[in-house]
């Protein structure tokens, strides 16, 4: 069953990563919004190597394939500080112009993976671990306190809360709920990967997020709320 579910979630990532490619193509690549692709891509190796684990069984290969895991998560996903900024930026907050929250956005995002890689990274040492019928590669020496998820999920919501304030969206704040949620009920719930399909839930709401940005250049009435 869990086996099914990471093939589906990697699939799904997949459908996600197509839908923010074709608009990222029509308004532009190269703007920091287009780091939540890069998150979305580790997403989709992410979910897809754990499903087929079991297939692919114990042994070098695995592990190998599952060390790409931790260094995919440890470089892309820091930069949702980076995408946090660049939405406020892009649809003309006026706090977000400042070169201070810049900077900040991006000596966050560096000391965030800077911090994964040493303690995630240097001196990775994976053992196989079985779970309900899922095969993958954990890091013995892994830390309880996920200090990146914490950081990224606070920024998130300080964003999400804004835009409601701003522009009465909710999706981000929602999808912000979505991941807390998961943090929670995962501490209960083993036999089923909540986080993940929570996780999922937040990426949507990001992508959904960047689409009202993009759209809102456009929209005479996002411009009367930024007055």
């Amino acid at each position: 069953m869990n086996t099914f579910l990471y093939f589906f979630l990697g699939f799904g990532y997949l459908c996600l990563l197509i839908w923010g490619i074709v608009p990222a193509k029509k308004h532009g690549l190269f703007n920091l919004t287009n780091v939540l692709l890069l998150v979305i891509l580790g997403l989709v190796y992410d979910n897809l190597m754990i499903a087929f684990g079991r297939f692919i069984g114990e042994g070098n290969v695995l592990e190998s394939l599952n060390v790409v895991r931790f260094w995919l998560h440890a470089l892309f996903t820091p930069t949702l500080i980076l995408f946090a900024w660049s939405i406020c930026f892009r649809i003309g907050l006026p706090w977000a112009q400042k070169t201070f929250w810049k900077v900040l956005a991006w000596l966050l995002t560096i000391g965030l993976i800077l911090y994964e890689l040493l303690t995630s990274i240097k001196g990775l040492e994976l053992k196989p671990n079985w779970e309900n019928g899922v095969l993958t590669y954990e890091n013995a020496a892994q830390s309880d306190t996920p200090v990146m998820v914490i950081l990224i999920t606070l920024v998130l919501g300080i964003v999400s809360i804004i835009f409601i304030k701003k522009f009465r969206y909710f999706w981000l704040f929602i999808g912000t709920l979505f991941m807390i949620l998961g943090g929670i009920l995962a501490i209960w719930i083993k036999s089923f990967p909540i986080m993940n399909v929570l996780e999922f839930l937040l990426i949507v709401s990001l992508l959904m997020t960047k689409q009202f940005q993009t759209e809102s250049k456009n929209s005479p009435q996002i411009s009367n709320q930024l007055e």
